[in-house]
């Protein structure tokens, strides 16, 4: 299904609904024990499984609440795909979580900093959600350097509550209210 989603632009990027040729780049990704190694999958990462998810995503025409919803993120120089970013919207649609996920070799560019703060953007100033939330494994050090770095504040760890498959694990939780966001967009 075609997606009305309307690609997010920054200075180096764009964030773009993903669509059934990102397959193999997502599984690429994902099956990189790297990348893996603090998220909800196993690596390696089934080429028909990343179809699967997209193919999920793009049955809604973009964000919806209660839902994930993931974005390819290109360069904008070269139309290089180095990762993904992802919104989830809470079912009252105030509340908006984020994640991104990068390619080993994109990594250390900014890109991701880049990239979430855009999504941040669009959910407080387009979607206008009134908090937005991530949260990652609690020694994944470079994704809390990302979300330190966009202005989000830690909020304490959730012990022993973040599963993949048989493995539970604690998940460090950040926060961001869109008063603070919209703050530090005026300073900008």
């Amino acid at each position: 299904m075609e997606t009305s989603f309307e690609p997010l632009v920054t200075e180096r990027l764009v964030l773009r609904a993903m669509t059934v040729d990102d397959a193999e780049d997502l599984a690429e990704r994902r099956s990189d024990t790297t990348t893996a190694q603090y998220q909800a999958w196993r690596a390696p990462y089934p080429v028909e499984r990343a179809r699967e998810l997209i193919e999920d995503i793009t049955s809604r025409p973009g964000p919806q609440a209660g839902h994930w919803y993931q974005m390819a993120v290109v360069r904008r120089r070269d139309e290089k795909v180095l990762g993904d970013v992802a919104l989830w919207l809470s079912e009252n649609g105030r509340t908006a979580e984020v994640g991104f996920t990068l390619h080993p070799w994109a990594r250390g560019h900014y890109y991701a900093t880049e990239a979430t703060a855009r999504l941040v953007d669009y959910a407080v100033f387009d979607l206008e959600v009134h908090r937005v939330e991530a949260s990652t494994h609690p020694h994944n050090v470079s994704s809390i350097k990302v979300l330190e770095r966009i202005g989000f504040i830690p909020e304490g760890i959730r012990r022993e509550r973040y599963w993949v498959e048989d493995e539970v694990s604690d998940d460090a939780m950040y926060g961001l209210l869109a008063r603070e966001w919209r703050a530090r967009r005026a300073q900008d």
